[in-house]
């Protein structure tokens, strides 16, 4: 087993075209059994914005599914994700194009 993580993402992002932000990007956690993760806009803007995290093979030739999803708040909720697959990620979509939103998130892989 491997030690656990610990990832930070205190700071503001701006959304692409499309509205999206790809948070995270592509993790490998191969060598994890959970992954847990809170999430919060914060300080308050006004945005609307869902969270999607996907889990399998993402990379390359892909194979994965939505293994979470839930609104962007300012409540403090810890979302728990058994892995059954190699890599993760975490996307917000549904935003405005080019919008700055400010996130405060931590990954804790174990």
């Amino acid at each position: 087993m491997a030690t656990p993580k610990l990832t930070t993402y205190f700071k503001t992002f701006t959304t692409d075209t499309l509205g999206q932000i790809f948070m995270t990007g592509i993790l490998d956690v191969s060598k994890y059994s959970q992954v847990n993760l809170e999430i919060i806009q914060w300080p308050h803007a006004a945005v609307s914005m869902t969270v999607s995290c996907d889990m399998g093979k993402l990379s390359g030739s892909t194979l994965a599914q939505v293994v979470g999803q839930f609104p962007l708040g300012t409540d403090g909720i810890i979302h728990t994700f058994n892995l059954v697959g190699p890599e993760f990620s975490v996307v917000l979509t549904g935003g405005t194009p080019t919008t700055d939103v400010p996130i405060q998130a931590w990954l804790f892989f174990r």
